[in-house]
């Protein structure tokens, strides 16, 4: 028997999801949008556009009218968000060549802003709370039917109104998968979500493959591309079927590895560099170092091309490169080569408490090092020379660099730091680890 907190979670994800869709938006090709909010004269306006898990935005400022218009870049198809400077926020379906948004109150919200002539909104809206009032009253008569007895006058009641609910939920499927519209695709992300998240929760085994069909074949990944929220939420709940089930870890991680690796291969750029980033972070989140090496070592090994246009998905792409055994990567800045004799490298932030620690040790252990013929190389995180030269100059070793680009600086991503103090013991030019202290390297 369903629990009354069972039944409430399930119905508040649903309204959840629900909440969450009714704001998205999708645009058919490069289009101006035109604001009218003449209640807001002069405010500040930032409208975001997104491309897998990063936002870009435009922004500019209402004239005395409460008018404004900007266009979006050419070839953009997707969620858009309208942010307008203390006055509230607005996410709405694009497509048409020209989109009007237009409200005359202080504040908007999607219940008093209009789009005149707009078939997408028009149709996204409708079909949203056409949904949520099926998905309530559904919840409730399905609640309801389990306190009363089957034989009872109530409970036939409930299961006549259930059948007329089941088959208005019917014809807003049918109505949706023979839409064309952009706002169809949207509804589907969200139907999918749903279907992933029951599956997670009753540990379904027996709806995976129809799981995994749509993900692998039926799924519009260049619409999901710039779907803002959604690119996440269906990426992320997928990776839930298999972190959910009951399979030891190491299984778990190679099974997903199995699953999704091919599709490195058949998504196209952008695409194909978004989905390895947000498959790394997710890896990363669960604590699936193997998998984030897996998934690496597969594209690698098939000379998948992988266009890093971001510090993120560079430093992604070097964590499979500073791995033990592979030749360093060249330090930017420093003098000589990495090729002769052992070097010892530390990534360190001066406002790093334990950083501070560790060069501490590592300058009373200087001498004894030194004499061993290791060189000392220290990177710094630091944002100003000020700052570096304080700590910096008190030293005993030569190569003490620092670029003034914090974790952004090249050398941080080459070597794919996520966090200091990092050291790095190279030998003759090859990796030998990667440590968190100077006792662990081995060097003492």
């Amino acid at each position: 028997m369903l629990s009354i907190r069972n039944f409430m979670y399930t119905y508040t994800v649903k309204w959840f999801i629900l909440l969450l869709l009714v704001s998205y938006s999708w645009s058919m090709s490069a289009q101006q949008i035109e604001l009218s909010f003449p209640a807001l004269q002069g405010k500040a306006v930032n409208i975001y556009y997104y491309k897998g898990s990063r936002p870009d935005t435009l922004m500019f400022s209402l004239d005395k009218h409460g008018s404004g218009k900007t266009r979006l870049p050419d070839g953009y198809k997707g969620f858009i968000q309208v942010d307008v400077s203390d006055s509230g926020i607005i996410k709405c379906i694009g497509g048409e060549p020209l989109l009007k948004i237009e409200s005359s109150k202080a504040t908007i919200d999607k219940e008093q802003v209009n789009f005149p002539d707009s078939p997408e909104n028009s149709f996204l809206y409708r079909i949203f709370k056409e949904k949520s009032l099926n998905i309530n009253r559904s919840s409730w008569l399905q609640f309801g039917k389990q306190l009363y007895d089957p034989q009872s006058d109530i409970y036939q009641l409930l299961e006549k109104e259930n059948k007329i609910n089941e088959e208005r939920t019917s014809s807003i499927a049918k109505e949706i998968e023979k839409s064309d519209l952009y706002a169809s695709k949207l509804i589907g992300f969200m139907d999918y979500i749903n279907e992933l998240g029951a599956a997670i929760d009753t540990q379904d085994t027996l709806s995976l493959p129809k799981l995994k069909k749509y993900f692998h074949t039926e799924m519009d990944w260049q619409v999901l591309y710039t779907s803002g929220e959604f690119w996440r939420l269906v990426n992320e709940y997928y990776t839930g079927l298999f972190e959910q089930f009951p399979l030891g870890k190491k299984e778990k991680e190679s099974r997903y590895v199995e699953d999704i690796s091919p599709l490195f291969g058949q998504l196209q750029e952008p695409v194909r560099s978004a989905f390895l980033e947000i498959t790394y972070e997710t890896c990363e989140r669960l604590g699936w170092d193997t998998a984030k090496s897996q998934i690496l070592s597969y594209i690698f090994e098939n000379n998948i091309e992988i266009d890093a246009q971001n510090a993120n998905l560079r430093r992604i792409m070097s964590a499979q490169k500073t791995k033990q055994g592979k030749p360093a990567p060249p330090v930017k800045g420093l003098t000589g080569s990495l090729s002769d004799g052992i070097t010892l490298v530390l990534f360190y932030d001066s406002g790093c408490d334990n950083c501070v620690v560790q060069l501490e040790e590592l300058k009373k252990q200087y001498v004894r090092l030194h004499n061993s013929g290791v060189r000392v190389v220290s990177v710094s995180a630091d944002a100003d020379d000020r700052t570096f030269s304080y700590l910096s100059k008190s030293f005993p070793w030569q190569d003490k660099l620092c670029d003034y680009k914090g974790f952004m600086g090249e050398n941080f991503i080459n070597y794919a730091i996520l966090a200091t103090p990092t050291f790095f013991v190279i030998a003759n030019g090859t990796l030998v680890g990667r440590y968190a202290s100077l006792s662990d390297t081995g060097l003492l």
